[in-house]
């Protein structure tokens, strides 16, 4: 698979781009409206005031998140997207016209929260508009990882914009520039809306059950696992960083450190740097076959950084200080969730997952509660020290659990990291891939072996692991595969016999999956089922026209 020039393609394919780019505006907004909201509210009610709005900021995101996923698995996504850009483009506009007229903290962050809601309705639609763009596997594979850097970037740029335009005029400046990044957006999806047509495929719906009840027992189940509990409460801490990030860039900037309105965007760009790093160095991190330590001297490293910030917070210990929280944070987000992907019971991982979202929000909530509270009450030096500790009491108290899980954790890392090299699995999530990988089966053949015979009734698909191949039709000799390339797809969508021969021209070791372990992994989701039925019917062009 030729990424580079999978992303060579996307640049030229008119509508993936157009989408790639409106997604990194809408991210860019979001960081900035974030800064540009915090210190309106720090400037008119101080630090009380900044995390109240905190607060009314992330219900509204929270109370729509099952609407935004029931409007993203419908038949025009795309409409969505276009939508919420239109409403997430007046409602900043509106915004800067109250922070111009200065009302009240309450009214204004009301107003604000509506293109923050818009986000969660954002990023699960672009993932199912995305795969019905692409024109051949690489592109999609591209434009994922375009998506991914934009996502990475915007912790950087969009603090530095807010810094920026508040320099110039204060908040209402942010919000205006960031509705006019919000047209942008909604010129760049109109396109793709007016064309797009409804996505081919269906992701299957499970059926409904009580949301409070599937919820409870998810959580009873994941208590009952040990380990997870603790998990649990490092990937809750490590939101409870952002939130408690967010309110003290803006009482450090301007009760500590006598920044100007810039100052508070900018300390959150330092943030973001660290971030930025952190997500760079956390794909050697999860390579690794145990993860516990290295999230143990993450949480050390910020219990310490922050306990020397609250004793020495000068604006040199600031910008060394946040860079590494930052880094930290993004190592204990990524490895944390690899470690319960590996540790969860794998008959309710998607629910776990559902449950590490709500975990999120309630860390975020108690971060933004405790600096609120601290700095209430002893100033932010004590908000500091009061991080640190948090972070110190979750080290100490989460060691024994979180060895017990990464020693209990039985993830096929081999086969997971062979998977992601298929282009057929590499838009699955991680644990869609994990789940996959567990299902597989280990085959040896010897040279010369038929591994593949053509008529044959399909069962299973085959990735080469190592060894070579040889493909052919009637006879024919039609194309060589080697290791991370896969075959008998064609069988297992359509129901039909093997279409060709496979035989191996040397020892060759392969993965087999079974048919239903197959389409559940691939069937399930838009990217892969897509790029399934693309290469389908290229290698048997009948497809195509008997309408499959």
């Amino acid at each position: 698979m030729n990424i580079a020039g999978g992303r060579t393609r996307v640049l030229a394919n008119r509508q993936l781009l157009l989408l790639v780019l409106a997604y990194a505006g809408s991210a860019i907004v979001e960081w900035a409206l974030w800064i540009a909201v915090l210190v309106y509210s720090f400037e008119r009610g101080g630090s009380t005031a900044a995390g109240f709005a905190a607060i009314l900021l992330l219900v509204p995101a929270a109370l729509v998140a099952p609407t935004a996923a029931r409007a993203a698995d419908g038949t025009r996504p795309e409409h969505v997207l276009l939508v919420v850009y239109i409403i997430q483009a007046g409602s900043l506009l509106a915004a800067g016209v109250l922070a111009d007229l200065g009302v009240p903290v309450v009214v204004f962050a009301v107003v604000a929260a509506v293109p923050i809601a818009g986000i969660t309705f954002i990023r699960p639609s672009l993932s199912v508009v995305v795969p019905g763009i692409g024109v051949s596997p690489s592109d999609l594979v591209a434009a994922n990882l375009l998506t991914g850097n934009a996502d990475s970037a915007s912790v950087l740029v969009g603090p530095l914009l807010a810094g920026a335009l508040l320099a110039v005029n204060g908040p209402p400046t942010v919000l205006v520039v960031c509705a006019a990044i919000s047209l942008v957006c909604v010129a760049m999806t109109w396109p793709v809306a007016r064309h797009q047509r409804v996505n081919e495929f269906e992701r299957p719906r499970p059926m409904h059950r009580g949301a409070t009840h599937d919820l409870l027992e998810v959580v009873r189940s994941m208590s009952q696992r040990r380990g997870v509990p603790q998990l649990m409460l490092v990937l809750g801490v490590q939101y409870a960083l952002i939130g408690s990030m967010d309110l003290l860039y803006v009482n450090l900037a301007f009760g500590v450190l006598d920044l100007d309105d810039a100052g508070a965007g900018f300390l959150n760009a330092a943030f973001g740097a660290g971030a930025l790093v952190g997500g760079l160095l956390s794909v050697l991190v999860i390579m690794r076959r145990r993860l516990a330590m290295p999230m143990l001297v993450a949480l050390g490293v910020v219990a310490v950084a922050m306990g020397g910030l609250g004793g020495r917070t000068t604006l040199i210990v600031t910008l060394i200080v946040l860079p590494v929280a930052g880094m930290c944070r993004s190592l204990l987000d990524v490895s944390g969730r690899m470690l319960l992907q590996r540790s969860a019971s794998q008959d309710v991982l998607a629910s776990v997952f559902a449950v590490v979202e709500v975990v999120a929000g309630l860390g975020i909530l108690c971060g933004s509660l405790l600096v609120m509270t601290l700095v209430a009450v002893s100033g932010v030096e004590a908000a500091l020290f009061g991080v640190g500790a948090l972070f110190l009491v979750v080290c100490v108290s989460a060691a024994p659990g979180l060895r017990d899980a990464d020693a209990r954790a039985d993830a096929p890392v081999v086969e997971i990291r062979l998977l992601r090299t298929v282009p057929l699995f590499a838009p699955l999530p991680g644990p869609a891939l994990e789940l996959l990988a567990r299902a597989c089966r280990q085959f040896e053949f010897a040279s010369g072996s038929t591994i593949m015979r053509e008529g044959d009734v399909g069962d299973s698909y085959y990735v080469i692991a190592d060894g070579l191949v040889e493909v052919t039709v009637d006879g024919n000799v039609m194309r060589t595969l080697r290791r991370s390339d896969g075959f008998g797809e064609i069988a297992l969508l359509a129901g039909l016999p093997r279409t060709a021969t496979v035989t191996a021209l040397t020892a060759t070791s392969t993965l087999v999956i079974e048919r239903s372990s197959f389409l559940s992994a691939v069937i399930g989701h838009d990217a892969s089922a897509v790029i399934a039925w693309a290469v389908a019917r290229r290698l048997h062009p009948p497809l195509a026209a008997d309408g499959f």
